[in-house]
């Protein structure tokens, strides 16, 4: 009962500071304010994803409108391939970006992914893999 309390306060609290972190940005963190603006309206959902290095920067934003993600030079805009929650999208320049879940931990109003992977492919059709800790969830308010 208390984790079920403790879910419903998180998901809104921890989707406001990340897009409240950006009120004041330098020059090296454009990119990260890019990607925080995002948010989600009441009654919507959304999936949110930061990294898993030491950092964790939120790099990772989806809901039924839109999606971005923080590339190597700043945010990228995406198109999604499938209804929310999608895990195929592709960017302005028809490159692929998808997103690997693994294996959902169900919460109270939403669902984590502890070990996802977002995978784009390089221009030499590498696959590169980038480490993600994604948050599925709606906002009740």
């Amino acid at each position: 009962m208390a984790l079920g309390w403790l879910m419903r306060f998180l998901i809104p609290t921890l989707a406001s500071l990340a897009f409240t972190a950006c009120a004041t940005t330098t020059p090296t963190q454009k990119a990260q304010a890019d990607i925080s603006q995002s948010s989600i309206e009441p009654g919507e959902c959304g999936l949110f994803g930061w990294s898993t290095d030491d950092k964790r920067d939120f790099i990772f934003f989806a809901d039924e409108r839109s999606a971005r993600y923080k590339g190597a030079d700043g945010a990228v805009d995406l198109v999604a391939q499938s209804p929310f929650p999608s895990v195929k999208y592709l960017d302005a320049a028809g490159n692929s970006v998808t997103l690997r879940l693994g294996q959902g931990e169900a919460m109270n109003g939403g669902m984590r992914y502890a070990g996802a992977r977002l995978v784009t492919v390089s221009e030499e059709g590498w696959e590169r893999f980038q480490p993600v800790a994604l948050l599925q969830g709606c906002h009740s308010g």
